[in-house]
């Protein structure tokens, strides 16, 4: 035992002052209950220690004279910090049954617990304070002032750390209950709003927040690279969607900024901007905006939460990147197929009663265009298509791009007038300095309840696509069940004539063209010809769209071109140096380089260039003459003959013909039929004219009867071809019929 005397009161006051903690500014006060039945004690305690600061806070005394009134005041203040409980008073062990309450009834466990007696006797067993959870046994007598003040900040230490402890929880279970929200968001911008309401919440203050991210995260309309807000809340809610660096100089934007640059959470004076890093590269910064934020929270947890809400961001970010690719078209950022079978679908569950339709709107000749130009204007020209069509539309219409040149529109059929929709396309195209025309073609499907499923509509709108192709540029048709017959037919005849050609089946035939004043043959007309496996020839007014619509064409028309020219070469050899006459498709002439082909055939075959003639229609002309005028150009120059095939049939005019420049003009053999004797013959007397005047050779075709023939010749026609003369012959029978005009003339 210690000999040592107690130091006077005064100086164990002094020592007591002394150890505590320097004084903060005023916060608020601890709340520290007596249950005493004694009041002396309770005035007694409030005396002893007023005017002092425990851990910079000062204190508040409550006081109860019973167990009862302790247990009222307890009900009503649960923030209590500390209890000095009296441990007899009703009762021998009235303060540890209160003990029991306090901790069993009410819950409150982190309140501390100092028992007072004034009987040493009463003092209780360990089991209860364990069980109890109590702080201290006190005599009464001991409680001294600085023992006093001592045993109180120990209490309100431990409360605290019990305090932080139960805030941590809590913030954790908030945390962890907001990232489980937020998780479930399948937007980044959804995601956004999310966390800043949960950060709003953690900090129990109001949502003046923004969500800030890189261009990659969420890239500009526009390619911009620039940072920007994704979403605001608050009094920034008017920011949502505009470039930061479009914000100017102000304090919240400077947060943002340092934060980005930093790579870390930035506290400032107008709120605490908060960085998600990203494993893709696309950071981000929430920014919670708060002139004093509370600073109870523990800086470890926000930290474990900011960082785990980048990962989740980073999920987000994955599930809007799979839900693009599902449902989005990443060129023109139309919904793509699937959405639009997704949409029909709905409609078909659901049907409103209002008449519903599906265009199917397909770019003629795109393929061609974008060879000719390049991806960079394909692209460019699909996203002007998009827009336009977006254009004609409103909330009622969906338009889609279901496949790389063809796009759809879905919604109420009056909505949906294919005249109108072709006409959104008619105006050039500027791309680059380049007037591009475009037409479409338009395959529909009326929404009927037999449609089992969008796709289902999809397909037959493909159907009714194929045969609008079929039918030439410009056409419209819709599905019915002949329309899916006529489709089938036209698919086997497509693998047949792709196998027919693989297997060198096609054949050319050469039909003579003859001067007229004379009868001299001057030329010939090379004609593709299809034997079938049966022996049966397939009709040209058949295969020919097949391929065209198909894309084969441009084989096919390649191998015509070298064919026809070595055969005309082998005339020339022989000694019939005759003018040859090749067809050619719109196709063909979009291929790039595709002048630069004919020159290549021409020396291969080893024919003079003025020899050859190619055969096309003032309609193919004209389709998109920005491309096709130069290559008909460069052809007549090289010294090729261009005939205007089927003239006026087409939407003729002079000026397209002043622009096409061509050396022939063929008269459709529908205006040589009705020729005879000394009646009609009209259009044909106009369009040899027109030949006439602007200094162009005309032939006529179809030329079966002599009569035909003299009404030409008396028209002034130039040159005919014609069953009346010979018709189409394979080489060996052309180069006999050849010998035996030369000996007739002989």
């Amino acid at each position: 035992m210690s000999n040592e005397r107690p130091a006077p009161l005064d100086d164990r006051l002094v020592f007591a002052l002394e150890a505590a903690p320097a004084a903060a500014p005023a916060r608020t006060p601890w709340p520290i209950l007596v249950v005493d039945d004694e009041p002396d004690v309770y005035a007694a305690t409030c005396m002893a220690l007023r005017g002092v600061e425990i851990l910079g806070r000062p204190l508040e005394f409550l006081h109860a004279a019973s167990a009862a009134e302790g247990f009222a005041l307890l009900r009503a203040r649960p923030d209590v910090a500390v209890i000095l409980l009296d441990v007899v008073m009703e009762s021998d062990d009235a303060g540890l049954a209160l003990v029991a309450r306090v901790r069993g009834e009410l819950g409150l466990h982190k309140p501390r617990v100092i028992l007072r007696t004034g009987q040493p006797g009463y003092a209780p067993e360990m089991q209860a304070i364990r069980d109890y959870d109590i702080n201290d046994y006190r005599i009464k007598s001991e409680l001294t002032r600085t023992r006093l003040y001592t045993v109180l900040t120990s209490a309100l230490r431990a409360f605290q750390s019990l305090a932080a402890v139960e805030a941590t929880r809590a913030d954790l279970e908030y945390l962890l209950a907001a990232q489980t929200e937020l998780l479930s968001a399948n937007t980044l911008p959804g995601f956004a709003v999310g966390l800043l309401e949960r950060l709003a919440g953690l900090y129990d203050v109001p949502a003046n927040a923004l969500f800030c991210c890189d261009a990659r995260a969420a890239p500009d309309a526009d390619g911009g690279t620039g940072r920007r807000v994704l979403a605001a809340t608050g009094r920034y809610a008017d920011w949502s969607w505009r470039r930061l660096d479009a914000l100017g100089s102000r304090p919240e934007v400077a947060a943002i900024e340092r934060a980005f640059a930093e790579r870390r959470n930035v506290y400032a004076e107008t709120g605490v901007a908060m960085h998600l890093p990203s494993r893709t590269g696309a950071d981000a910064v929430a920014f919670l905006g708060a002139d004093d934020l509370p600073g109870a929270h523990d800086p470890r947890i926000v930290d474990m939460f900011v960082q785990n809400t980048a990962v989740a961001a980073d999920g987000v970010r994955l599930v809007e990147r799979l839900r693009d690719a599902a449902y989005v078209d990443g060129l023109t950022r139309l919904p793509n197929r699937s959405a639009l079978a997704e949409t029909i679908d709905r409609a078909l569950r659901a049907p409103t009663g209002e008449a519903m339709r599906l265009l199917l709107i397909d770019i003629d000749q795109f393929s061609e265009i974008n060879e000719t130009f390049g991806d960079r204007i394909g692209d460019a020209l699909l996203r002007g298509v998009a827009q336009r069509l977006m254009g004609l539309a409103d909330a009622s219409v969906r338009v889609a791009r279901v496949a790389n040149d063809t796009f759809a529109a879905f919604g109420p059929r009056e909505r949906l007038q294919p005249g109108e929709w072709s006409r959104r396309l008619d105006e050039p195209f500027d791309v680059e300095d380049l007037q591009i025309g475009l037409s479409a073609s338009f395959g529909g499907v009326e929404l009927v309840g037999d449609c089992s499923s969008g796709g289902e509509v999809i397909k037959m709108g493909y159907s009714a696509l194929k045969r609008a192709k079929q039918t030439g540029h410009r056409s419209v048709a819709f599905y019915s069940h002949e329309v899916a017959t006529e489709i089938k037919e036209r698919t086997r005849l497509l693998h047949g004539l792709r196998s027919a050609f693989d297997q060198q089946r096609l054949f050319l035939m050469f039909q003579p063209q003859v001067d007229a004043a004379s009868g001299r043959t001057v030329g010939l007309e090379a004609l593709m010809r299809w034997r079938a496996d049966d022996g049966r020839l397939v009709p040209p007014d058949r295969f020919i769209p097949v391929a065209e619509q198909s894309g084969l064409i441009k084989d096919l028309g390649g191998w015509a071109m070298r064919s026809a020219i070595r055969r005309a070469a082998l005339l020339r050899d022989a000694g019939y140096a005759l003018r040859m006459a090749v067809n050619v498709s719109m196709s063909q002439l979009l291929v790039p380089g595709f002048e630069v082909l004919v020159a290549e055939a021409l020396a291969d075959g080893g024919l003079p260039p003025d020899q050859l003639e190619i055969e096309i229609t003032e309609s193919v002309a004209m389709q998109s003459p920005d491309i096709v005028l130069p290559r008909l150009a460069a052809l007549k120059q090289m010294g090729v003959g261009v005939a205007i095939d089927d003239f006026g049939t087409g939407y003729s005019s002079l000026s397209s013909l002043e622009r096409i420049a061509p050396d022939r003009l063929k008269i459709d053999r529908s205006f040589v039929m009705g020729l005879g004797g000394e009646a009609g013959g009209g259009l044909a007397e106009m369009i040899i004219e027109l030949g006439r005047t602007l200094g162009l050779t005309v032939i006529a075709e179809g030329v079966e009867t002599a009569p035909q023939r003299d009404r030409l010749v008396a028209l002034g026609c130039h040159e005919l071809q014609g069953y009346l003369f010979a018709p189409p012959m394979a080489a060996d029978p052309l180069l006999d019929w050849l010998a035996a005009r030369a000996a007739g003339a002989a």
